[in-house]
């Protein structure tokens, strides 16, 4: 890994370089169990494959498959679900199931395929050659799935998803992208609250603020999930933000600002926090992916961050 992105990051330089939106209504998911995708159930005490037990890698909604030996696993091995021998099959099933047809899209929308998937999330993380899920009791029915950098948790009554599933599913699925290709062993997530949700809300298609109505809110000031203000259309403007970017600079270079701060945390030269509350590592890796605003201008992190409402009520 080292070896790789030592010489990804020196070449950029050279050029110039956690809340969840939950969206869930009081009407169920429906899907043919007959179409789930095929598997078999597994149990770890025979396999030796143990659900992971790193704390730095997992949350509350994660851990509690902490000791849980019976998985079922996909076909293709891409795909593995722990939960209790209380939980249904079909719970089991259905979620192996969203995880492997959903991976794809998102992972597309980051401009890779699973191979380089794998190749590029970090070494780290236990299992780098699958997606792990899990059924959580820790998981709110309103939730529906949770994710952390080892496992995407989800509510483990499968009768009790609601129709959006799938968008729900992809949003997490893009929060599992993104702590693979942003962290190395950090304890914690280096990206900004406004970012992480923000991509993630415009990779799963869900709703992004008009241009128009960019000072109704400030999506950079919200750098963790307890700055954020009581006002649901904040996640609107998380993807606003992000898909400036985005639209700016294409979505593969978000997808390098990402690896450049996984190397950074590789590196271990940009720990804490900058005055902001941003990671070093984040900012650094911004200010070194030489960004553009729309304009074709170099954007600084602390440029984007004080000209925001600026830049965006000259880019329509």
């Amino acid at each position: 890994m080292a070896t790789w992105k030592g010489v990804l990051f020196t070449g950029l330089v050279a050029a110039a370089l956690t809340g969840c939106k939950v969206t869930a209504t009081d009407t169920h998911y429906e899907s043919d169990p007959d179409h789930f995708i095929s598997g078999l159930f597994f149990d770890a005490r025979d396999t030796g494959r143990h659900y992971p037990a790193e704390s730095w890698a997992l949350t509350n909604a994660t851990e509690a498959c902490r000791g849980e030996p019976l998985y079922f696993e996909t076909s293709s091995g891409r795909v593995r679900v722990y939960g209790s021998p209380a939980y249904s099959e079909t719970s089991f099933r259905a979620a192996a199931s969203e995880l492997e047809r959903r991976i794809d899209g998102v992972l597309s929308r980051f401009q890779l395929r699973w191979p380089d998937f794998v190749e590029d999330r970090t070494a780290a993380a236990p299992y780098p050659r699958q997606v792990i899920g899990c059924l959580s009791p820790n998981v709110a029915q309103s939730e529906v799935a949770s994710a952390s950098l080892s496992a995407v948790a989800f509510h483990p009554y499968y009768g009790q998803w609601p129709p959006e599933t799938g968008q729900i599913v992809s949003h997490e699925l893009v929060h599992f992208v993104q702590e693979n290709l942003s962290r190395y062993d950090a304890g914690y997530s280096l990206l900004p609250y406004w970012f992480s949700e923000g991509q993630a809300v415009v990779v799963a298609g869900e709703p992004v603020a008009p241009v128009y109505q960019h000072y109704d809110y400030d999506p950079l000031r919200d750098v963790i999930p307890g700055d954020a203000a009581n006002t649901p259309y904040r996640f609107e403007h998380y993807g606003l933000a992000y898909r400036y970017l985005e639209k700016a600079n294409g979505a593969l270079a978000m997808t390098v600002l990402l690896e450049m701060v996984q190397l950074l945390d590789w590196d271990g030269g940009f720990d804490g926090e900058i005055s902001t509350g941003e990671s070093r590592a984040f900012v650094e890796a911004f200010n070194s992916a030489g960004l553009v605003d729309h304009w074709n201008n170099y954007l600084s992190f602390q440029r984007f961050r004080s000209e925001y409402h600026d830049l965006l009520s000259s880019s329509y």
